[in-house]
Formats: C-alpha cells, sequence, structure tokens
C-alpha cells in the first residue's frame, strides 16, 4: 500500500463512525491521533513477513469481543468467496437425491457417513428402490408412509443372503459344476 492508499482506508474506516462515539471523549484530535496510528500500524504490516501478519491477526482477534468477531466473519464472508459447499444443503432434495441415485450402493452407503444429512438422503427409498427392482428384489409388503428406509434394509438382507465366491473359489467350484453335468472342457 502506498500513501494514497493509506488515506482511501482511512476514509474506509470512517463508516464505523457512528453512534459509538456519540458520547465519547472521541473528539477531531483523537480522531486525528486514531487515524494516523492506523496508517503507521498498517505501514508496519506490509513490512512484515506472512509469519509475523498471522502472528499479529492471531493476537489482534485474542483481544476481540464477540460482537467484534462476528464482525469480523461477515467482512470476511463478503471479501472471500465460498470455495467449497455441500451440494445437497444447496439444492433441493430432488436433484440430491437424483445426484446421488447414479452412485453405486457402496458409494451410497459410503457417503451416508459423512453427516446426518447426508445419511438421511441416502437412506431414502427412491434410490435403494430402483436398485433392488433391477435386481428382481421386491418388497413382500408395502411400506407405510412413516416407514424409514425399507427398500435400503431389503436390499442389504438381500445381498448377505447371496452365495457369493471369492475369485479362487469361482474357478474350482465352475470346473465341479461342470464335470457335475458331464461338460468336458
Amino acid at each position: 500500500m502506498n500513501g494514497s492508499d493509506y488515506r482511501q482506508s482511512l476514509s474506509d474506516a470512517s463508516r464505523f463512525d457512528g453512534t459509538e462515539t456519540r458520547f465519547s471523549a472521541w473528539t477531531p484530535v483523537t480522531n486525528k491521533l486514531f487515524q494516523e496510528r492506523t496508517s503507521l500500524i498498517l505501514h508496519w504490516f506490509d513490512l512484515w513477513t506472512d509469519r509475523q501478519r498471522k502472528e499479529f491477526l492471531c493476537q489482534l482477534l485474542k483481544r476481540c469481543s464477540k460482537t467484534q468477531l462476528k464482525f469480523t466473519r461477515d467482512c470476511l464472508a463478503e471479501s472471500v468467496p465460498i470455495t467449497q459447499m455441500d451440494f445437497t444443503a444447496v439444492l433441493p432434495r430432488f436433484l440430491s437425491l437424483y445426484i446421488m441415485s447414479f452412485l453405486s450402493p457402496r458409494d451410497i452407503c459410503s457417503a451416508a457417513q459423512v453427516c446426518w444429512h447426508w445419511k438421511f438422503l441416502a437412506e431414502q427409498d427412491c434410490l435403494w428402490s430402483p436398485k433392488c427392482i433391477r435386481l428382481g428384489w421386491f418388497l413382500p409388503y408395502s411400506p407405510s408412509d412413516h416407514e424409514y428406509g425399507a427398500w435400503k434394509r431389503h436390499y442389504v438382507a438381500c445381498t448377505a443372503s447371496l452365495d457369493i465366491l471369492t475369485p479362487r473359489e469361482a474357478p474350482l467350484s465352475l470346473t465341479a459344476a461342470l464335470v457335475q453335468f458331464g461338460v468336458r472342457h
């Protein structure tokens, strides 16, 4: 920052003047002294290394009241854009569910571990019923409107009952099945 930038920052600081100084000892002389000291601190700040600046900011923030910290948070929210945001909190629920419908069952279960809101979305029947129906697994009853996660429980129960062979067992049992039916290779 050069000298004109300091003057600009001081004029920006004037927007914070107001009713807080109405009945105080704040006079034009103390205001001028405040502006000079602010300018000096900003000049020093420009000369410091990144580590020194961070140390100074930490010390300054430790001295702030809650209202001052909230004000700082609001100023930062205006100047620093949000780079990462939970899409499920921003988008309508049906869009979040549509996006999650492209995930595999394993990925949906992993997504359920992110937070309670994702767990709530990952339990929805509209995600699990198409996966079950595609595999021919139908619920033996109609879940009530207040029943939660019936299709997911059904999917988990059906996959648990599958007779799945490990890669080592598969060739052996396939050969045994071929021999049993009289097929030779």
